[in-house]
């Protein structure tokens, strides 16, 4: 099948999904979509031979996937696949076929469930600015473990408290990155945080979280106002996003895609390292126009805006690694906003420039 026809196939499939009104009410697994147009299966059939055949993936859940064929194939005919993963790399999967269902013309629909669930992030992982949970529905009282939710955000906090009535997870709310610190953040099994984590944004709150060791998963949460946000959301290390408004299902949802799973450290590090060159490139190149910026600000001795291009520089800085940049900018823009006093730290504000205007250079 060539690629024209494979995508106007699965657009015209999608089309008729959307006016079907036979989508089960208790499917729990959200389908993804899952593209290789040429997945070798191998089946084994009643007599226990085996035969092989190319299909056309459709989508994929944790539980199964659904692939095309031009054959009819019966239902608990068993299926063995070398399934491509975000990484390169490929994992042997089995199932059954539990249904086919012919679409049109010689196009046959198979639907094959897994005998054991699969991480489908490894299969399949979107933009965390466009994340998906793999869960479509969650019963609240299943959700268990020790939770700490940071911020003052009034689009989700004042929500969060209402929905986890219902949970048995142990949890607690904070205000700020510091106070989350303050508390041992070791503890928690997750973290969830709002853009705004009081004294530092979300993606600079994660960071600095994944720098001190806490392997653990991270959602944030809150409003995407530009794309400078999403590529820092990007770079960040967290393993979903919450756009608001948030619902209840979706909190749920993604609350259950960790404390549901067994997630190790190092798949959860692997997902984190699928980092866009892009966005890295697009970082630098605002650190080196907030470095001209911050010049052309001391040349006119605005204090206020200085402290203002600080703090924007110093919630980049830690997405490229540049510990030196953000500490700076953390301790001269608190004192110049305290004092206003520009020429008392003209040697720090120039090394400010001096990182930004090199931000290309930095690992």
């Amino acid at each position: 099948m060539s690629e024209p026809v494979y995508r106007q196939l699965l657009s015209k499939l999608d089309e008729l999904a959307l006016k079907a009104t036979d989508t089960p009410a208790d499917r729990i697994y959200t389908r993804l979509e899952y593209l290789d147009p040429y997945l070798e299966l191998t089946l084994e059939t009643a007599d226990r031979s085996r035969r092989e055949i190319t299909v056309a993936t459709r989508n994929i859940s944790r539980g199964g996937m659904s692939v095309l064929h031009a054959s009819f194939v019966y239902t608990n005919t068993r299926i063995t696949a070398q399934l491509r993963k975000v990484d390169g790399k490929t994992s042997r999967v089995s199932g059954k076929v539990c249904r086919c269902t012919h679409r049109g013309g010689v196009v046959h629909e198979i639907g094959i469930e897994f005998d054991q669930e699969i991480l489908v992030q490894e299969f399949v992982h979107p933009d965390i600015n466009n994340s998906i949970a793999s869960l479509e529905v969650v019963d609240p009282k299943k959700l268990t473990g020790k939770v700490i939710f940071v911020g003052t955000d009034e689009a989700v906090i004042p929500f969060l408290r209402e929905y986890l009535i219902n949970t048995n997870m142990n949890f607690g709310f904070v205000k700020t990155a510091k106070e989350a610190f303050e508390k041992g953040i070791d503890q928690y099994a997750l973290v969830f945080s709002c853009l705004d984590a009081g004294d530092m944004s979300g993606p600079e709150f994660t960071k600095c979280l994944r720098e001190q060791g806490y392997h653990n998963p991270v959602i944030l949460s809150g409003q995407v106002e530009n794309e400078l946000t999403k590529q820092q959301l990007r770079l960040s290390n967290a393993d979903m996003f919450l756009p608001t408004p948030i619902t209840e299902k979706a909190v749920m949802c993604a609350l259950g895609e960790f404390l549901l799973t067994e997630w190790s450290h190092d798949a959860l590090k692997a997902l984190r390292a699928e980092i866009d060159t892009n966005t890295i490139e697009s970082i630098r190149t605002e650190l080196t126009k907030l470095g001209i910026l911050l010049e052309q600000q001391i040349h006119a001795d605005d204090p206020i805006k200085i402290y203002g291009t600080c703090t924007k520089i110093r919630s980049l800085a830690p997405l490229l690694g540049m510990k030196n940049l953000h500490g700076l900018t953390l301790q001269v823009g608190e004192q110049i906003a305290a004092s206003g006093d520009l020429h008392r730290f003209s040697k720090e504000l120039k090394s400010i420039m001096a990182l930004c205007k090199c931000a290309h250079q930095a690992a």
